[in-house]
């Protein structure tokens, strides 16, 4: 929920607020417009939470004055900055655009001149900082806003810093920044000059170009100690395509010793730029022996292919020259079964002298074959493939709109179910329960009561048409579609139904990647429910499952690698295999009792299996980190946990979290009120692990501290798990909101659905 939802409407420092435009670990930021300017704005807030903390307020504040200091294209404008009734806030300029790390997830490979004309821009902005004395210190994809015209702006400069302009460098006691992109001596804390922002700049070329941070670990922790002692990666060994000057260049930025690396940031700009430009002309010389490799080979193998490809042509003509005689004389050998003329003076006579063709016995068989007897058959064959035709159009044209009407109505039906039970939706709960407890609610919308009923009256019209042959094959579609419009009022019932608008931006971006999952999926299910398959029919069901298999790892589009390192994990994802090849070679292979359940059992144990081996390292990450939590955290235990302490001696319970694990209700937190034990734990927390966690982060995990300590580590883990299995979904939903992909998937099963009900009826015998 927001936390200042009464902001928007009034006015600070003369801007007229209007909405939030995004909520960060210090506070919000709200576009506005500009009264006496009358001109849009951005205004950031510090959170209330956080006025009365000094150390909060010199950080915030640290910001307007790092940037008001600059003026350049590269670095976003500050206009004013104070306290007004209560709030601290900065008014600076409004940059339409995205964010280089959004940029990079709707489209996963970025081009390298992109990503160097990006990173100049930036080099530009840091370069204006870095001569004023100010380190950014958290440079990164997501503080690199690119506006409509493609310029790169670098914001958020929250945790900057003046350098000492004695010693030319800046101490720091804590660790501030970002730890997949953090400098090695600010991870330690020591003196920082302007090129701890270099590594930062080399960090972030490395995940940008290839798609992948350059250190991963366990936990924050585990990564920043790689940033200080792992070897630098190379990022060519990921993208092949990368000029080898490029992949050096980031490897220098990321040295650990900053002495190694570029030492300002016009100095790698210039380098760039050098470089550029001799790519550029070994491109425009490509026919000398100097041309880059991929400027040389290019073209080569492709003549190469032509060539090859021409030659074949050839061999294939003269072949077919060759063989023409054998071929006509080919038909010969059936003549003599009735004569016992020799085939070749025939061919001759029939070249030479045509009217011998009337006294040969070979003429018999060509006067049995041409008479009026296959006129009738023929005008006979037209005339029920007319009738036929007529008849099919006619079932075409009741049966089409009909199955049209009626899809169109159970789509908007469920939307406006969903849209009705969208206020019990709860955005820390998982995917199956908010999608039941609407329907478990203590008190129902209005009009719930009536749309329900009205969705069970309509799931059953849809069982009921499965008996009509003409929709039998469009059952599954329309249960698909029925749960999909029904997800899409639960989850975006901010945007219209069927509201399309921004969909071709999006169609072939990473973002679609579970609406294909789906749509193969209930394409994939028709054919498995379709008794006496074809044998295109098996192949196409099978090719569907594996397509299915792949969109289900890449629909959980997340950065964090897979937990390969459990058994459990790898046991998951080889029965998940195991799964989907058996329901392939089911599907390919056909029999005559084919069975609907098998099938549609083991594509779903295939899916989830991979979709669970998907968010594994998400779960085990989130795991790792609560392992480390219940053992730093104190909690207190109660009168009858101290009765047991024999018992526990006797099982060998030494350490605090397992006395937990295994004895519930035993401590501070069984009987306290839940916002008493949240505020608690989340004090415990910001003492042991400061800085860790965000505004977004912190409430999810002292959620699951809270499940520990009241049942378990058990109970801890299974709700760490159900976070994980949903969080791919929530994520979906939350860019659905912009992205229009629920009505997207909507479209796709009702043109689908409607092309399937054609093909019952056009390839169908008898209906």
């Amino acid at each position: 929920m927001s936390e200042n939802p009464s902001l928007v409407g009034k006015e600070i420092s003369g801007c007229e607020i209007l909405n939030k435009v995004a909520e960060g670990g210090m506070g919000a930021v709200y576009k506005a417009r500009h009264k006496a300017l009358n001109r849009i704005v951005c205004v950031k807030i510090l959170s209330p939470a956080l006025a009365n903390d000094k150390k909060a307020v010199e950080l915030f504040l640290t910001e307007a004055r790092a940037i008001a200091e600059l003026d350049h294209p590269n670095i976003v404008n500050v206009y004013n900055v104070g306290k007004e009734k209560g709030y601290y806030f900065i008014v600076m300029s409004f940059i339409e655009g995205q964010t280089l790390s959004m940029m990079l997830k709707k489209n996963k490979i970025l081009p390298i001149g992109l990503v160097l004309d990006l990173f100049e821009g930036v080099l530009l902005g840091l370069d204006a900082a870095h001569a004023k004395g100010i380190i950014h210190r958290d440079i990164k994809p997501s503080n690199i806003l690119i506006n409509p015209q493609g310029q790169p702006k670098v914001v958020d400069f929250g945790i900057a810093k003046k350098v000492d302009k004695e010693k030319g460098s800046t101490k720091t006691t804590e660790l501030a920044g970002t730890a997949y992109f953090i400098a090695p001596e600010q991870a330690l804390g020591k003196d920082l000059d302007t090129r701890a922002d270099l590594y930062s700049i080399g960090a972030s070329l490395y995940y940008v170009l290839t798609g992948q941070f350059p250190y991963n670990g366990k936990n924050t922790i585990d990564i920043i100690q790689k940033h200080i002692n792992d070897p630098v990666p190379n990022p060519a060994k990921i993208r092949s395509d990368m000029p080898g000057w490029l992949s050096l260049a980031v490897q220098k930025l990321m040295s650990k010793n900053p002495d190694e690396r570029f030492q300002t940031a016009k100095e790698t700009y210039q380098y760039f730029k050098k470089m550029r430009a001799e790519d550029q002309l070994r491109v425009k010389m490509g026919n000398s022996g100097r041309a880059i490799d991929l400027g040389e080979e290019g073209p080569l193998r492709i003549i190469k292919e032509e060539k090859v490809t021409t030659d074949s042509i050839k061999k294939q003509r003269a072949q077919e020259a060759a063989a023409r005689p054998t071929t006509s004389s080919s038909r010969l050998p059936l003549i003599p079964q009735l004569d016992a003329a020799a085939p070749a003076p025939v061919r001759k006579e029939q070249k030479t002298a045509p009217g011998q063709m009337l006294e040969a016995t070979d003429v018999k068989p060509v006067n049995v074959f041409v008479p009026a007897k296959p006129s009738r058959p023929v005008r006979f064959a037209s005339e029920n493939k007319m009738a036929n035709g007529l008849r099919t159009l006619g079932r075409l044209a009741v049966f089409v709109p009909i199955f049209m009407a009626f899809a169109g109505g159970i789509a908007y039906l469920f939307y406006s179910l969903g849209k009705i039970c969208s206020v019990h939706v709860n955005p820390d709960a998982g995917l199956l329960s908010n999608l039941v407890m609407p329907f478990l609610a203590t008190q129902y919308e209005p009009n719930q009561l009536l749309m329900t009923g009205l969705s069970a009256a309509a799931l059953a019209l849809i069982f009921a048409s499965s008996a009509i042959r003409a929709y039998a094959r469009s059952t599954t579609l329309l249960l698909v579609l029925a749960l999909v419009a029904y997800m899409a009022g639960l989850f975006t019932p901010e945007v219209p139904f069927m509201e399309l608008s921004s969909v071709s931006q999006f169609i072939f971006t990473p973002e679609y990647y579970l609406c294909y999952l789906v749509f193969a999926m209930a394409w994939a299910l028709g054919l498995c429910w379709t008794l006496n398959r074809t044998a295109a029919q098996g192949v196409l069901a099978a090719s569907l499952v594996a397509l299915s298999m792949v969109l289900a790892f890449l629909s959980a589009h997340l950065t964090i690698a897979p937990d390969s390192h459990s058994l459990l994990i790898k046991l998951i994802f080889y029965v998940a295999l195991f799964c989907a090849l058996l329901c392939a070679y089911y599907l390919a292979a056909r029999s005559e009792k084919d069975s609907i359940l098998l099938p549609f059992v083991l594509l779903f144990a295939g899916v989830f299996g991979i979709w669970a081996y998907s968010v594994s390292g998400l779960a085990g990450t989130a795991n790792r980190t609560l392992s480390a939590l219940t053992q730093t955290i104190v909690v207190k235990s109660s009168k009858e946990a101290q009765s047991n302490a024999k018992v526990e001696k006797l099982v060998g319970l030494d350490s605090r979290r397992q006395v937990f694990a295994h004895f519930d209700k035993t401590n501070e937190l069984t009987n306290m009120p839940d916002d008493e034990a949240t505020a608690f734990l989340e004090r415990q927390v910001n003492q042991v692990a400061p800085g860790v966690f965000t505004d977004e982060t912190r409430p999810l995990f002292i959620s699951f501290l809270l499940n520990y300590y009241r049942g378990g580590d058990n109970k801890m883990k299974l709700s760490v798990w159900d976070y994980a299995l949903s969080f791919p979904v929530k994520n979906f939903n939350r860019n659905a909101q912009e992205n229009n992909a629920y009505f997207f998937l909507l479209t796709l099963l009702y043109a689908f659905g409607t092309v399937s009900c054609a093909g019952t009826i056009f390839f169908s015998e008898e209906l």
